[in-house]
């Protein structure tokens, strides 16, 4: 807990999305290339943003975006970071949900 001018400012538990609003945790580079890469001088090494769905706002609609809590996520956009609450080290962003461009299906094998 801190303490700022006589008010004081508890630790956060949880993050809840607002509205349509969607809480995404994102991969680390090491996680999404997950192996060994041959790097050459044509090789992008940009990633593009993966994710898991954490939560999503009151008002969001699953029917109308195609993706639930707990799909692995293809992402492009920005959106707004959320606060650290349970020591992840993986960053998490609350994101409209336009930004999210595919559910991205695992290999259970």
């Amino acid at each position: 807990m801190a303490t700022i001018i006589g008010a004081t400012v508890k630790k956060v538990k949880e993050v809840r999305p607002c509205g349509s609003q969607v809480l995404v945790e994102l991969f680390t580079s090491q996680e999404i290339l997950s192996g060994v890469i041959q790097i050459n001088e044509k090789t992008d090494l940009k990633q593009p943003l993966q994710g898991i769905i954490r939560a999503v706002g009151p008002s969001f609609e699953s029917k109308h975006y195609g993706f639930n809590v707990g799909d692995r996520v293809l992402i492009s956009g920005t959106g707004v970071m959320a606060p650290n609450y349970d020591d992840s080290h993986r960053d998490r962003f609350i994101m409209e949900p336009s930004s999210i461009k595919s559910v991205l299906v695992e290999n259970n094998g």
